[in-house]
């Protein structure tokens, strides 16, 4: 932190001279924001551009329509300062793309899901087709994983390799204990925030594929023909032409997702920067806060690249350009930390200070910052909604929720081929909180899961699966 804002952030904790110092650390957080955002947006926007010149053919309508708002913004709300009625509309607009694009990625996250629990079942019926090798002793292997799983002194190595294990392991628990297993899951949640546990609950909705809908299949319906298709199986009976012809539905449909998301990844991390960079400008005193050199050249690397987009231009930008990110060289990672200890001193001002705020007329000024910082936290489509997300969850409601999510999960299973609904069981465990107490019980978890299979394809590719990260 840079010693002027620590000098003000002691004071604001010691509540010395706080008329003059929370306006000083608002206006300071803004310069801070803005020069973080503009730095990164030239970043983003340079990679992006060459993405889209190698890629853009095979992205979706949707996605170059989007591409065409977010440039007319940065032409016209970034690169041309406009007065404060201006940004306001800007801002609305911002905002709808950005939801437009969290909800696109909804939509396509559904969709890898989806395609996953597919490919869990295509890869255990892979080796009815293919000759198998000697396959390995169930306790031998099952000591393999644990030392695996335990050669690591971090927790969280070790319970992410739990969670891949049990991932892969055949499937072959009761549905009461599958049942039990979420509910356990959910309960180790118990005194975190609302925002955690409502995260697991969309996680294991996607990961079962509950949330499919009609609007799913509108916004990709070559997709969703793929996923009839597979639907329609009998993964029982399947046919050697069956399976590779399904194989290759499962290969196209990834690589197009992989695209696709991949394309509206990268636009989000722009839609981003752009909605912070549009919060601030309102408050932008002066630009002497924010080094020049910078500034200018974060400008004309965006002037450059938003006039090659606006043209459609496809040949290389000008040379010049890199050259300018020389001036920002280390400028983000400089931000990151600074931006750290800043999210500190708003909590702070928010928590202790909200009626000399509101005395000080600086809530829209406070309320534009604190949707920055959400915007540069952990997730590129945090709610902006939902500022106070630290609540935590009654545990009734938690309770109801939970009952709910298990009886759609119930409803599913009933109608649904029984290598799905192990696929589905798989692709949903591995991601509550690790259940083992002790290492017997992951021991017993393994050998109760091969000891179980009797089926000796899926068996193998199994273990032929585990076996792969394992050697990684």
């Amino acid at each position: 932190m840079s010693k002027s804002l620590k000098a003000i952030y002691k004071d604001l904790l010691n509540n010395n001279n706080l008329h003059d110092n929370i306006p000083k650390a608002l206006q300071t957080a803004v310069y801070k924001y803005y020069t973080y955002a503009i730095v990164r947006l030239a970043l983003f926007y340079y990679t992006y551009y060459e993405m889209y010149c190698d890629e853009k053919g095979n992205w979706s309508d949707n996605l170059h329509e989007y591409i065409g708002s977010i440039n007319r913004l940065i032409s016209e709300g970034i690169l041309q300062v406009s007065g404060n009625e201006d940004i306001e509309k800007l801002i609305r607009q911002i905002d709808d793309i950005r939801k437009n694009v969290s909800a696109e990625m909804e939509i396509l996250t559904l969709y890898v899901d989806l395609f996953k629990i597919y490919e869990y079942a295509l890869n255990r019926i892979e080796y009815r087709f293919k000759k198998t090798d000697h396959i390995e002793d169930d306790e031998e292997f099952a000591r393999m994983v644990l030392r695996y799983i335990f050669d690591s002194e971090d927790n969280v190595i070790v319970n992410d390799r739990i969670q891949d294990i049990i991932g892969q392991l055949p499937i072959r628990i009761t549905r009461k204990k599958y049942f039990d297993y979420l509910r356990s899951g959910f309960n180790m949640l118990a005194g975190a925030s609302t925002d955690v546990w409502k995260t697991l609950l969309y996680i294991i909705r996607s990961s079962a594929d509950l949330d499919i809908k009609q609007d799913t299949k509108d916004a990709y319906p070559m997709l969703w023909d793929k996923k009839e298709k597979l639907e329609n199986l009998d993964y029982k009976e399947i046919t050697k032409d069956e399976y590779e012809a399904a194989a290759l539905v499962i290969q196209e449909a990834a690589e197009y997702l992989q695209i696709e998301t991949t394309a509206f990844y990268g636009l989000a991390e722009i839609v981003n920067e752009v909605y912070t960079l549009l919060l601030c400008i309102p408050y932008m005193k002066s630009e002497e806060m924010v080094n020049s050199e910078q500034r200018d050249a974060a400008f004309h690397i965006l002037r450059s690249i938003n006039e090659a987009f606006l043209e459609e231009k496809q040949d290389d930008l000008p040379s010049e350009i890199l050259n300018k990110f020389e001036v920002l060289e280390g400028v983000q990672e400089y931000m990151e930390h600074e931006l750290i200890r800043l999210e500190d001193v708003l909590y702070h001002i928010d928590e202790q200070h909200k009626s000399l705020i509101s005395s000080l007329e600086t809530e829209k000024m406070l309320q534009a910052l604190l949707q920055c910082k959400v915007l540069h936290s952990g997730s590129l489509f945090a709610d902006m909604d939902d500022l106070d997300s630290d609540s935590s969850p009654d545990s009734e409601g938690l309770s109801r929720e939970v009952e709910k999510l298990i009886k759609e999960l119930d409803d599913k299973f009933q109608r649904s081929d029984r290598m799905i609904i192990r696929a589905i069981m798989a692709n949903t465990i591995d991601k509550i909180p690790v259940f083992f107490d002790t290492h017997t019980e992951i021991m017993e978890y393994v050998l109760y899961a091969l000891n179980r299979c009797t089926d000796i394809p899926e068996k193998y590719a199994s273990i032929e699966i585990i076996k792969s990260f394992m050697e990684q």
